[in-house]
């Protein structure tokens, strides 16, 4: 029974915000349309950071930087 109450209310809550969507559609469409290019925005520069952290860690003079500094340390 405690299931089945779960599901009735996740359904009952789910109506209500389809209800409150539909009733403030225009103010929602505004806040989507303002949301969206900043995720957007905000993936594009995430995986920008992951490229270049890539291409960093499979470039040559990352390795000839740390043999310089490994022979530094050493003296």
């Amino acid at each position: 029974m405690k299931g089945i109450r779960e599901v009735l209310v996740g359904v009952v809550l789910l109506l209500l915000s389809i209800g409150g969507i539909w009733y403030l559609w225009e103010d929602v469409l505004g806040v989507l349309l303002g949301v969206i290019p900043l995720v957007i925005l905000f993936f594009g520069a995430l995986f920008l950071m992951i490229g270049i952290s890539t291409m960093r860690m499979k470039s040559p003079e990352i390795e000839s930087w740390d043999a310089e500094s490994g022979e530094e340390k050493s003296e």
